[in-house]
């Protein structure tokens, strides 16, 4: 029989540390603090979402679901092409808000779900401080990319307080479409997560053949987009870029192939593990589409690093050589990124 002291409790032991208690609310101020209060004048694609809040309540968008597409295949593809969930999120709050004040809210709303998503993990404050030093965190896709960080949002709540990581992504892919590429991952994860080493396989092999039709799903699934961007585009035209994608998924990896930390429950291991199913299918994903889907690169190589957020703070480290010198490893990459963000003032937007 197992006593009591066994099992993790229902309070997280850093809630009862009140030094890192005081940590995770300042970040939290401090989140909220820069989604009220910088200048959103010169915000990446302002302008285009203060259109979303000021239009979307007319219902016009309703048209988009339905044009020639009289099937039911049709009709499924738009709600993920079109995006209707962050339709449906723009006509509700734009019906009662001015659009300035609507984005602002979408803001506090992102940065609050991430904060409250990682509230259980054994270690949050390092959660909230991957989320606020990589670049392409807080200060891109919590202040800037908002139907982006809308939908990471939503995945990260849904799947690590409620342990529903696929419904999460779902959802997501509703809200924002390049998270339908996550879909079959957490698909994957929740079919196959007890068998891990085959999961893996499974993903790393989806990953690569969804770059190499990647083409003919952009033409199916990118709506609007296909007027905007031809599939040869990217912003990924360093080899580095490939090599920083794979090193982000060393903790993934370590995750699937040792055992779960003796701390978590069985619901926060099978979930952690479909997220980093997630995580190396993405990755898988990205560095084979640098070679044969520029566009898939550029567009989705962000999760490479946004999924770090969970994982790598749930790690083992203290009690593994290899845990410990991977995330000494990342921790160095992150100083590198955070200089160079610097550097090219990626920070800029925190004291605007």
């Amino acid at each position: 029989m197992h006593s009591a002291s066994s099992y993790p409790t229902a309070v997280p032991a850093w809630q009862l540390q009140s030094a890192a208690l005081l940590a995770w609310g300042l970040m939290v101020v401090f989140m909220l603090g820069c989604a009220i209060g910088i200048d959103r004048t010169y915000v990446i694609d302002q302008a285009n979402y203060v259109n979303n809040f000021d239009w979307d309540p007319s219902l016009q968008w309703l048209d988009d679901l339905m044009p020639d597409r009289l099937s039911l295949k049709g009709f499924i593809v738009a709600i993920f092409s079109e995006e209707l969930l962050w339709h449906v999120w723009t006509s509700s709050l734009g019906s009662i808000l001015q659009p300035t004040t609507a984005v602002i809210i979408t803001v506090c709303a992102i940065n609050l779900l991430i904060a409250l998503a990682v509230v259980r993990l054994p270690d949050p404050v390092l959660a909230l401080l991957i989320w606020l030093v990589l670049p392409v965190g807080f200060a891109t896709t919590g202040l800037s990319w908002l139907r982006q960080g809308f939908a990471l949002a939503v995945l990260f709540y849904m799947a690590l307080r409620l342990n529903r990581p696929v419904l999460g992504t779902l959802v997501a892919a509703m809200i924002h479409t390049t998270f339908i590429l996550a879909l079959p991952f957490a698909m994957i994860g929740w079919l196959f997560g007890r068998r891990p080493l085959f999961a893996l396989c499974m993903s790393v092999g989806l990953g690569c053949l969804v770059a190499y039709v990647g083409g003919t799903l952009f033409t199916v699934f990118g709506g609007r987009r296909l007027k905007t961007y031809g599939v040869n585009e990217t912003e990924a035209t360093s080899v580095l870029y490939v090599l920083g994608t794979l090193l982000c998924c060393l903790p993934s990896l370590f995750r699937l192939l040792s055992t779960a930390p003796r701390t978590e429950t069985p619901a926060q291991t099978r979930t952690l593990t479909n997220l980093a199913l997630i995580h190396v299918g993405a990755i898988a994903f990205v560095a084979t589409s640098f070679f044969i889907f520029p566009l898939g690169a550029g567009r989705v190589g962000y999760f490479s690093m946004l999924f770090l957020i969970p994982i790598l703070p749930t790690m083992r480290r203290r009690d593994s050589v290899i845990g410990m010198l991977l995330f000494a490893l990342l921790a160095l990459y992150f100083v590198y990124l955070a200089v160079k963000a610097y550097l090219d003032g990626g920070y800029d937007i925190y004291i605007s």
